[in-house]
C-alpha cells in the first residue's frame, strides 16, 4: 500500500501510480460486479423481497467489518468527521433502495452498469462542493464513459423488441445522483479518518439504518428469517460489497478528486457483462439471457470504457 502521505497528491502522474490506481480500481470493480451477479440471482429465484436482502447484506456488513480492527488500531473519528460520515451513510441506504428495486424489475447487466454515470454526476457535484477543476481530458473520459453506459444499458424488455425498461433506468439514475454526493461525502471523511476506519463505522451506520426497513417488512407480511444457502448468499455479497467498496475509499485517498475512482470503478459495468455472457453462454439463466447482439453492443461499450480509462490516467487527465 502506498504511503497516505505519499499518494495524497497524485493522481496519475507516474507510471507506478497509474498501474497502483488500475489494479486497486478494476479489482474494485470486478468485487462489485460479484455483488451485483449473487444479488440478481438471489433476486431472481430465491428472494421475492428486495429490500430484504439489502437489509441482509447492509447488516452483515456492519457485523463483519470490524474485523479490520484485527490489522489497524481502532480509531474514534473526530468531531470534523461526523457530518459527511453521516451524509455518506444515509444518502448510501437511500441509494440501495433504488439500486435493489431497480435489480428486481431488470437484468443485471442492464441495470449495473447504469451506476456508472454516477462519474458525472459526481464530477458536476464536486465542482461546488469540493472546488475541483477538472482538465479537458477527464470531461472527455466522462463523456465517454457516459456514451458506454448508455450502450452497456441497452436491454430490450422482452416481447417488445427495442424498448428499453423504463423503471429500472429510472430507479438507477437516481441512484447515481445519490451516489454522487455519497462519493462527495466520504471523500470529505477521509481527510479525517482512515479508510480502515471510515469503513468500520461507515458499515455500522448503514446497517444501524436498515433496521429501519423491518416494520416495511412486517407490514408487507414477508418472512425476516434467511436460512442455508439463502444466507450464505448473502454472506458472500455481503463480503464482495465490502471489499468493493474499500478498495474505492483507498482510490478516493490516494486520488486527487472523484472523477478517476468512478471512472475505474466503472469496469464493474464491463465485468457484469461478461458475467452475464458466460452465464448465458452456458445455458444458465440465474442471471439473464440476452441476444449475441446485444452482448456485441456491450463489448464494444467495454472497449470505450478502457479508453476512457487510459484518458483519465494520463498526465493530462491527472487534475481530477
Amino acid at each position: 500500500m502506498v504511503p497516505h502521505s505519499a499518494a495524497a497528491g497524485m493522481a496519475g502522474g507516474s507510471p507506478t501510480m497509474n498501474i497502483i490506481l488500475l489494479v486497486v480500481g478494476l479489482s474494485s470493480g470486478f468485487a462489485h460486479s460479484v455483488y451485483s451477479a449473487i444479488s440478481k440471482a438471489l433476486l431472481k429465484s430465491r428472494v421475492s423481497e428486495p429490500f430484504l436482502l439489502f437489509f441482509y447484506i447492509s447488516l452483515l456488513q456492519a457485523i463483519l467489518t470490524p474485523s479490520l480492527w484485527i490489522v489497524v488500531y481502532p480509531q474514534f473519528p473526530s468531531p470534523a468527521a461526523w457530518p459527511p460520515l453521516l451524509v455518506s451513510s444515509a444518502t448510501c441506504v437511500a441509494a440501495y433502495l433504488f439500486l435493489y428495486t431497480a435489480l428486481h424489475y431488470g437484468d443485471v447487466s442492464s441495470v449495473m452498469p447504469i451506476m456508472g454515470s454516477k462519474v458525472v454526476f459526481a464530477a458536476l457535484l464536486a465542482i461546488p462542493l469540493l472546488g475541483e477543476a477538472h482538465s479537458r481530458s477527464i470531461y472527455i473520459a466522462c463523456v465517454l464513459v457516459a456514451v458506454a453506459i448508455a450502450m452497456l444499458s441497452y436491454s430490450p424488455s422482452h416481447g417488445v423488441a427495442g424498448r428499453f425498461p423504463l423503471k429500472p433506468i429510472v430507479m438507477m439514475t437516481a441512484c447515481s445522483v445519490l451516489f454522487g454526493f455519497t462519493d462527495i461525502s466520504i471523500k470529505r471523511t477521509l481527510v479525517h479518518l482512515d479508510f480502515y476506519n471510515f469503513m468500520v463505522y461507515y458499515n455500522f451506520l448503514v446497517g444501524i439504518l436498515a433496521l429501519c426497513i423491518i416494520p416495511y417488512l412486517r407490514v408487507k407480511g414477508v418472512g425476516i428469517l434467511l436460512r442455508g444457502k439463502d444466507l450464505g448468499l448473502c454472506f458472500c455479497a455481503a463480503i464482495s460489497l465490502a471489499t468493493a467498496t474499500l478498495l474505492f475509499a483507498v482510490l478516493l485517498k490516494l486520488c486527487n478528486g472523484v472523477v478517476i475512482p468512478n471512472i475505474l470503478q466503472s469496469t464493474r459495468g464491463i465485468f457484469v457483462v461478461g458475467i452475464s455472457a458466460a452465464l448465458s453462454y452456458r445455458g444458465s439463466t440465474a442471471l439473464e439471457r440476452q441476444s449475441r447482439h446485444v452482448y456485441m453492443l456491450r463489448l464494444a461499450a467495454s472497449i470505450l470504457i478502457t479508453v476512457s480509462i487510459w484518458i483519465a490516467l494520463t498526465p493530462l487527465g491527472a487534475a481530477g
